[in-house]
């Protein structure tokens, strides 16, 4: 069986992100869209020491899950969004081949639900 390009990509990116501490600090990326963190406020706010955020953002790069932007002595770190939205697009592409039960509920879905469970009480 040949592996694509983008399937050895995906593979890569989930293998780094299982990780709990790259998991955390990838959440972490992620939420100070578009600002971004420096390792050591990445440290400082998971609690863990400076050498070791080091090695997990390395593996992070390495995957193309954030990108790096050296600012004098720092580098300022941040999730690469479209990698992430190319992910979760990989990942929900052929969700349930489209029936309702894992697609993303629209607001008129969560109003019915709603409703519904209102009527059932």
């Amino acid at each position: 069986m040949e592996i694509s390009k983008e399937t050895e990509n995906i593979v890569q990116q989930l293998e780094s992100l299982a990780s709990p501490v790259r998991l955390e600090i990838f959440r972490l990326l992620v939420e100070q869209e578009p600002a971004g963190l420096v390792s050591g406020d990445i440290a400082e706010h998971l609690g863990q020491p400076h050498n070791g955020i080091s090695f997990h953002l390395k593996s992070l790069q390495h995957a193309g899950l954030v990108t790096v932007q050296r600012e004098g002595r720092y580098q300022r770190y941040r999730a690469d969004m479209s990698i992430v939205r190319a992910l979760v697009a990989y990942l929900t592409e052929n969700c349930c081949r489209g029936t309702r039960n894992c697609s993303l509920p629209q607001s008129a879905d969560l109003r019915l639900d709603e409703e519904i469970l209102n009527e059932n009480s």
